[in-house]
């Protein structure tokens, strides 16, 4: 997933002491549905534990990103879904 940088939380640490960061990521995109073309719009809540939370401390709001990862509950009795990041890469401005 791509996107750009809307929140980004207070880095905190589990009980067993690794990073965590909440992060949540604007995309905005086009993709081809039943052959016609439609505009995708969402935020998505984003969560990185361990070194990926270490990288996330360098984003900054309007950063754009490239994430790779997995979704999953939020919790167990949550149905909201949150992207939970093992890779990120920063998508540097052409121009």
């Amino acid at each position: 997933m791509s996107g750009e940088v809307i929140e980004i939380g207070v880095l905190r640490h589990t009980p067993a002491g690794l990073p965590v960061l909440n992060v949540r990521v604007a995309h905005v995109s086009e993709q081809v549905e039943a052959g016609s073309k439609r505009q995708v719009q969402c935020a998505v809540p984003v969560i990185m534990i361990g070194e990926p939370a270490k990288a996330g401390l360098k984003l900054k709001i309007g950063d754009r990103v490239s994430l790779q990862g997995f979704l999953s509950r939020r919790g167990l009795n949550s149905p909201q879904l949150v992207l939970h990041v093992n890779k990120i890469e920063l998508i540097e401005e052409e121009g």
